[in-house]
């Protein structure tokens, strides 16, 4: 396995520090690894803006245009979603079949249902489809009014947007989202060689230090983290119910096959101590989950926080600074900053 060391620690996103810390893991093994020191009342509380999938409610969900608006605007951190193709390109895509909400033909028809998957289209094949508009009646198109339609775009690669933010000399946090389920393998790459494929395109741009890797799969971060012990990661998490929910399709699932070796109830159902048990730097959980107290108790095991989900109207926003994370991920960034300028 080709592992990445890389000289000095990861990149320090804000004001905690980083310190050594020995650790117990899976096995009861002691691990040494570098931890976020937890908050103190001398540390000024701030919070990092990241525009979900590329600023989905200004520009078409994981798009190059929506990249490109988050660099030119300064937003703290850009979140995107990637996938593998079927010739092993990194590309942006949520879903993993093509969604025929989003989904249009060369021509400008709209497919009709989803798929096919995008692991069993090529890069090529994938950027015949045309992301720049949601269809008008669906529910992204409701939801986004502000969206600018950008006919034309196309389904991006890693790379080029790798090579976009080095052109034009970008400072945003880059938030890559692993797409990964163990309920869904038959439709989706190989989670381990899409991390591979990750690592080496941000090691060979140089930008491992910009960026935090998220996951639903836990064990994922951690086999990121043996390839390039310096990245940076963050540990998704959804409520149970809701996980069963969402796959419903697919029949009868164990929710907590997501967190692999470091099950929260091996925790006493405490997601943070699981995660700061399995080395993690960050928590990323749904907005809706957690209380105040959950993010206090986060942040002083050493962990930051990074809500998700967090809808772009003024109450959701109020209350998500209320809970005084490390960082909020919502589609409408601009709104968002617009009313922290305000709050000072």
């Amino acid at each position: 396995m080709k592992v990445y060391y890389l000289a000095g620690a990861a990149c320090d996103y804000g004001p905690s520090r980083r310190v050594e810390q020995t650790g117990e893991g899976a096995r009861g093994d002691v691990q040494r690894r570098t931890r976020w020191a937890p908050h103190t009342a001398q540390d000024e509380m701030t919070t990092q803006i990241v525009a979900s999938e590329c600023c989905a409610g200004l520009f078409p969900a994981n798009s190059r245009s929506g990249f490109l608006y988050c660099i030119e605007h300064a937003i703290d951190g850009i979140e995107f979603d990637v996938q593998l193709s079927a010739d092993g390109h990194v590309v942006l895509h949520h879903d993993y079949l093509l969604n025929p909400r989003v989904t249009r033909t060369a021509s400008g028809t709209w497919i009709d249902a989803p798929g096919p998957a995008i692991c069993r289209l090529t890069l090529d094949e994938l950027k015949t489809f045309d992301i720049g508009r949601y269809h008008p009646h669906s529910k992204e198109h409701a939801t986004y009014p502000d969206c600018i339609a950008r006919d034309g775009e196309r389904i991006p690669a890693l790379r080029d947007l790798l090579a976009d933010y080095r052109h034009n000399t970008g400072t945003a946090t880059l938030w890559i989202e692993l797409k990964s389920s163990p309920y869904q393998r038959q439709i989706s790459a190989d989670p381990r060689e899409l991390t591979r494929q990750v690592i080496e395109e941000l090691v060979s741009n140089g930008l491992e230090r910009n960026t935090v890797l998220l996951a639903f799969e836990w064990d994922l971060l951690r086999f990121a983290r043996d390839l390039c012990p310096a990245i940076t990661t963050d540990f998704l998490s959804l409520n149970p119910a809701h996980v069963i929910a969402l796959n419903r399709r697919v029949g009868p699932i164990d929710p907590y096959l997501l967190y692999g070796a470091f099950d929260p109830r091996r925790y006493a159902n405490d997601v943070s101590t699981a995660i700061a048990a399995a080395g993690g730097d960050w928590w990323g959980p749904y907005s809706d989950d957690v209380t105040a107290a959950d993010v206090t108790s986060a942040q002083r095991r050493g962990l930051r926080v990074n809500l998700w989900g967090v809808e772009s109207s003024d109450a959701a926003m109020t209350r998500a600074l209320a809970l005084r994370a490390d960082a909020i991920t919502l589609s409408h960034p601009d709104l968002l900053a617009a009313k922290i300028r305000i709050a000072r």
